[in-house]
């Protein structure tokens, strides 16, 4: 446990903080291994009934929207998503809240694992399929559920709150 006073209790800070690192961590290591892996093992592996392992490169956002190839594209995309996560990071230093501090870390960890996979190879490796039969779900990374479930909390909060007024 985190510990920042003399309570014991977690700060929502380090909470957030710490969310945020490991994402962060698991996002890039998951990247870097299935890359290698899915590579030798011909970019496709079954794994289960509903879920393949395949190797895929997203030179845009979510669903490949904005996807460009020009050279600028990575570096105003990355940027963006460092914006977004420094203000995250403002609203987490004066959170008193633990679900907040949780979707802040949750989105800062995706949109920075996503912005240095940006950086470094111009694209966000993806290597998660989700399918039913033919129909297949864009393919997406840790980052991408990061995000989604870091929003998904918000907007549960936002609307929680917005019940009780």
């Amino acid at each position: 446990m985190i510990s920042d006073d003399k309570s014991g209790m977690v700060r929502p800070y380090s909470l957030g903080v710490a969310i945020c690192v490991a994402i962060l961590v698991v996002d890039l290591a998951s990247k870097i291994l299935m890359e290698a892996w899915l590579l030798r093992s011909g970019q496709l592996v079954e794994f289960l009934p509903f879920l393949d392992l395949r190797l895929g490169y997203n030179t845009g956002v979510s669903f490949s929207l904005l996807s460009s190839q020009s050279l600028l594209m990575p570096w105003l995309l990355a940027a963006f998503a460092v914006a977004i996560s420094a203000y995250l990071y403002l609203r987490l230093r004066r959170t008193k809240s633990d679900l907040e501090a949780t979707w802040n870390g949750l989105i800062m960890g995706g949109a920075l694992g996503n912005a240095i996979d940006r950086l470094i190879d111009g694209a966000v490796t993806d290597f998660l399929d989700i399918h039913v039969g033919a129909f297949h779900w864009p393919t997406f990374n840790v980052a991408d559920v990061a995000i989604v479930l870091g929003v998904g909390l918000a907007l549960w909060v936002a609307f929680a709150a917005d019940q009780k007024s």
